[in-house]
């Protein structure tokens, strides 16, 4: 899941504040979009005004594990699978 968090409470407020401010909409609306509830193209400007210019960071735990690959054959059965790891 990600999320753009602030590290202070207050500053988040004020970060909140000034996101309204700017792109004259409601509290709920930079919540959706900060929690990348909301995908629209406003939504991905907020987030790059708080990243860039108002001291957030972006939380992610998505980890990505080893992937299992399968090689086919001509006929689309599986001949083998490989374990990639990322590097």
């Amino acid at each position: 899941m990600k999320k753009i968090e602030w590290e202070n409470p207050k500053k988040k407020g004020e970060a909140y504040t000034h996101l309204m401010k700017v792109f004259k909409v409601s509290r709920p609306t930079v919540s959706l979009a900060m929690s990348f509830k909301r995908n629209s193209l406003e939504a991905a400007r907020m987030r790059h005004v708080a990243l860039t210019q108002l001291g957030a960071k972006l939380l992610s735990d998505e980890e990505k594990g080893p992937q299992t690959v399968r090689i086919l054959n001509a006929k689309g059965e599986t001949v083998k699978a490989v374990v990639m790891e990322e590097m």
